[in-house]
């Protein structure tokens, strides 16, 4: 069974990468894609995840 910390980057992860395609397909530069991907898939899980333990849900 996956903890709660890994479900949240599991799905942070997936919707990166689907907006980083949707925004590398439209006429955004491509730095505007690995941006997209590095904050949606990198910095927001560790967001919430440090959100979800200091109110002590974790």
């Amino acid at each position: 069974m996956a903890s709660r910390q890994n479900e949240i980057v599991f799905a942070c992860v997936i919707l990166g990468v689907l907006l980083a395609v949707f925004v590398a397909d439209s006429d955004a530069p491509p730095l505007v894609s690995t941006g997209v991907l590095v904050l949606i898939a990198a910095v927001l899980p560790m967001v919430i995840n440090n959100y979800l333990e200091s109110k002590g849900n974790g």
